[in-house]
């Protein structure tokens, strides 16, 4: 039997650049709505995008991701690999301290393939790996991704032991398991519109707000005792359509302060953090230590009532959000950041 017998289809290899024109514009954002591809290849569990097109000093990375390892730093091409995107690769791993380091091109040389092969012999805390990214079709059908794996530490295996158990991670590690864990069951049994992503030991959870580039959060810091509600704006949106700046949607959603602040009935921190490339709307509970679990009913629920509101406020703004022109962005009056918190 052949595969021109009726009945059998014929397995053909697509082009790349057929499903993704642009790494930046296509193929992150793309990878950015797909972790589980990228999680259940490599063997990594839960993965959650923290964000794209993420500045690491001068230059961007792709996309950074958390799992409950630690941090997940992925930088891809549409072509073979090259110098720049390997030492782009370092970089962005540096930068982020990153667990897991992913790149993701078409074809890898022997040369690179040798350099992560190294780097996972030298490495005791940063797994590296390779992954040739392919599409293929049966007849005319959709083009289907398919991932391998072409280089990765000397004892990895996706039934590896990977990510840590709950027990192995750090004492802090452990509290901030801990802490986002109850603190998703108090949003969960709200009525409000904001819905947990899973609990991860990290100081943050995520909130998805409906628009690439948006998110809502809920952020702890034990050193300066403080719990934080923010609306965060990606350095990544001028990759996006239509190629703006996060400040020209910071700056168009400003506008509409007085009304925003009204209807919260709270006052918010609009902060430009420009080193960044990002913005941030935030509002604070200052003076609470996230590290007392005694005091953490209090906090969760401050929390979940301040990241409800800001989700049924925001999100329909956010929703048609146009980016205001480079000219009228200029010609805004704001008030430079201020330092003063509002305890909300």
């Amino acid at each position: 039997m052949n595969a021109d017998e009726p009945g059998l289809g014929k397995i053909q290899k697509v082009e790349l650049r057929k499903a993704w024109s642009n790494e930046a514009s296509d193929l992150t954002p793309w990878l950015a709505e797909h972790p589980e591809l990228l999680a259940d290849t490599l063997g990594l569990g839960d993965l959650e995008v923290e964000e794209t097109e993420k500045s690491v000093g001068d230059y961007r990375a792709d996309l950074v991701l958390a799992g409950i390892d630690g941090a997940v730093v992925v930088e891809n091409q549409l072509d073979h690999t090259d110098h720049d995107h390997l030492g782009k690769l370092l970089t962005y791993g540096a930068g982020e301290k990153a667990r897991t380091v992913v790149w993701i091109a078409r074809r890898f040389r022997d040369e690179h393939r040798a350099a992560l092969d190294w780097l996972n012999d030298i490495s005791e805390d940063t797994d590296f790996f390779g992954v040739e990214l392919e599409l293929w079709q049966i007849d005319g059908s959709r083009p289907a991704p398919r991932l391998n794996v072409v280089a990765k530490p000397n004892d990895w295996s996706r039934e590896a032991a990977r990510p840590r158990r709950a027990d192995e991670l750090s004492p802090t590690k452990k509290t901030q398991l801990r802490y986002w864990a109850a603190f998703r069951k108090v949003l969960r049994s709200g009525e409000g519109p904001a819905t947990p992503t899973k609990a991860l030991p990290q100081h943050w959870m995520n909130v998805s707000i409906g628009k690439t580039g948006f998110k809502l959060a809920g952020v702890t810091n034990s050193q300066d005792s403080w719990v934080r509600a923010e609306l965060y704006l990606d350095g990544g949106l001028k990759r996006r359509p239509p190629y703006r700046d996060a400040n020209a949607y910071f700056d168009a959603l400003e506008r509409d302060r007085e009304s925003i602040e009204r209807e919260l009935e709270f006052s918010l921190v609009w902060e430009d953090l420009s080193t960044k490339g990002a913005c941030r709307v935030a509002v604070y509970k200052r003076g609470c230590d996230p590290t007392d679990e005694s005091d953490w009913p209090a906090q969760h629920k401050w929390l979940a009532d301040r990241l409800n509101r800001l989700h049924a406020v925001l999100a329909p703004r956010i929703k048609v959000l146009e980016p205001l022109e480079d000219d009228a962005a200029d010609s805004t009056d704001r008030d430079p950041p201020s330092s003063h918190t509002h305890m909300g």
